[in-house]
Formats: C-alpha cells, structure tokens, sequence
C-alpha cells in the first residue's frame, strides 16, 4: 500500500452492457444485443457496503442503466442510506421505438430517489447531423439528437437534475460556446467536458478525435468558459492533467472507483476495458467485497504507486496512452492553469 489509504468518495457500477443505441464511439461496446447484467443481489449488498464506507456518491452507468430491470430497487436501497445516486443515461429504454421515457417515469424515478441524469451529447443543435451519426441507430420518430434534448427536457420538468457530457471532437470543437448555449437552455446545471479513451469501438475504428492544433482550439474555448456563471462548466481530471504541463501523470481522481458489469474493477474510465484483468480484485468472488477490494486489489495499488510516482498507469487507454512515451513532457501547454478539476466523472 502506497501512503495512507485514501477515502472512498465516488463509486460507479456499470449495470449492464445493453443499450437501445450503437454509439459508433462507445468504450463499452454497449448495445441492444448485449446482455452482461450485474447480479442485482450483490448490487444491494454492494450499496449496503457503500454505506457503512460513507461513499459520497454512485454513480450507475451502462450500457443503458434504464434497462437494467433492478434498477428502481437498487434506487430505493440507496435511498434508504442517504447515498445520492446520478445515472449516465440516453434517457432511452425501448429498443423498438428508440424513444425516451415518459415525464412520469422520471418522477417515479425521482421518487425512487434518483438525483441526477447525466446525459451524453456530441454536438451543437445546429450539427445535429453529426450526433446522428455517431448514436448510428435512429429512433422510428424524429431523429436521435431530438430524442437525446426530449429526454433531457422531461427528466428536468420531473424535477430531475440533468447534466450534460461532452465528449469533444473535430467536428465539435468551434461549437463549443453553442453547446454551452444549449445546455444552458435545458437548465443543465453542469456542462462537463469530458475525454475520448481509445476502448471499445473507439479503439478499433475512433470516431471521436481530434489532432494537436484543434486540442489546442478546445483548450482556448474551454478557457472563455471556465468563468461564467449560471450552468457551471466543467472540464474532467483527465484534460487537466493533460493540459497542466508539469508533474505529468495520471489523472484519474484517486478517490472513485469503478466497477464494471462483469465485476471486474478500475479506478477510472480510461482504463476499465483494459486488457489486464484483476481476477482477485474482481468484486463478484465470491470472497469479493467492496472494502477489501479497495483495500487489496492488485490494480489499484499498482494505480496509486504510478500516482506516487508521478507516472502515467500501465493500464490506461485514454488521450493519455499516446504520451506515455514521450520525452519532454514539460514541454506540454499550460493555457488552463485554473481548470476546475474537483467534479465527478472525471
């Protein structure tokens, strides 16, 4: 163990790999024929341990959290601990229609207690067409980016706190003061700027990416943003600390922890798909549990002495990975000195 054990704050439990959508980018792999669910018996006892662990906040992703049929119970049992719950959702359940949920699911939802949707968007309205293509598969009314804004709509007039994730790329870039625009029309109470990792689909044939000259682009504009008020904009660990310039290492917040659908774990998202595989720390042993995973597993410890050492972790897969080699990493830009980097889903 490297230093003193640091607090569990933030935990994520990928429900399941089904989705409604295709997402061209998608590091999971997610889909509607996928069907690795997490076992909902130890979800509870998870959120049990979570509890007496003062976790923070969980965070349930997918795949599509909403066709995870235990959903609503895994809610419920986090209610009951006080333990506020965000959901990374498209909002979207029916894999026919492809049509987002109705007001009154969200309520029940909220109900539930459901605090915050976190919704991904990929473009400005007026480049819908590019979101399109990279959600791939359309719903049989309208188009998915009008899909994506209704779901985000009726979420917030149940009540819901909506957030919007932007995974940024070359065809987005210059609109980035657009989306904000956006986001702030929804009365999303955050805009997070979020990375590209080099998983899943978007390892195989990347749809989300963008070259030197327009990271630097997006560095200046997410600059003009970080001052605003209303909305907050946000931009993740991970761009910070690429974009810091000295002390390069790992981003991921020290802090969270990841677990996938097939129970095994990560510290962060750039490097949950890794080809690496913790067996011992894989939460679904039966001897699995989540203190002694945060405790003992071989991956994190091996994450938090490449954190002591101000080095990049040999699993990550995220913008990260292609400067691992590089020399003179001092050299990097430093135009966002004052980032914010304190939000989740970094």
């Amino acid at each position: 163990m490297v230093g003193i054990m640091p607090s569990l704050d933030l935990l994520q439990i990928d429900l399941t790999e089904e989705c409604p959508l295709f997402c061209g980018h998608c590091s999971n792999s997610s889909g509607p024929s996928n069907t690795t669910r997490f076992p909902l018996q130890k979800l509870i006892e998870i959120i049990d341990q979570a509890g007496k662990m003062d976790v923070k906040a969980l965070v349930l992703s997918g795949g599509e959290p909403l066709c995870y049929p235990g959903l609503r119970a895994a809610l419920k049992r986090a209610q009951t601990l006080k333990l506020p719950v965000t959901i990374c959702t498209t909002g979207i359940r029916d894999k026919k229609t492809r049509s987002p949920i109705e007001s009154s699911e969200w309520k029940n939802l909220k109900q539930d207690g459901l605090v915050t949707a976190a919704f991904s968007i990929y473009a400005a309205p007026e480049q819908r067409e590019f979101h399109n293509q990279i959600v791939m598969l359309k719903p049989l009314s309208g188009d998915a980016f009008g899909a994506n804004e209704t779901a985000m709509r009726r979420a917030r007039a149940a009540g819901m706190d909506v957030q919007a994730h932007l995974i940024p790329s070359d065809s987005s870039i210059a609109d980035l003061q657009d989306i904000y625009d956006w986001a702030v029309s929804l009365e999303c109470s955050v805009l997070h700027l979020q990375i590209p990792t080099q998983q899943g689909r978007n390892a195989t044939s990347p749809r989300l990416a963008m070259n030197q000259c327009q990271e630097e682009a997006l560095q200046r504009l997410a600059s003009s943003l970080l001052t605003v008020s209303g909305t907050t904009f946000h931009v993740s660990r991970l761009w910070y600390q690429r974009w810091s310039g000295a002390n390069f290492n790992c981003g991921a917040n020290e802090r969270q922890l990841i677990i996938r659908a097939d129970g095994t774990i990560s510290p962060c998202n750039a490097c949950k798909y890794s080809t690496a595989r913790d067996q011992q720390g894989n939460i679904l042993n039966p001897t699995g549990n989540l203190k002694a995973v945060w405790e003992s597993s071989p991956t994190l410890q091996a994450y938090r002495s490449a954190k002591a050492r101000n080095s990049v972790c040999k699993r990550c897969q995220g913008i990260f990975a292609e400067y691992k080699q590089e020399e003179n990493l001092s050299q990097r830009s430093t135009l966002l000195p004052e980032v914010r980097a304190d939000g989740m889903f970094s």
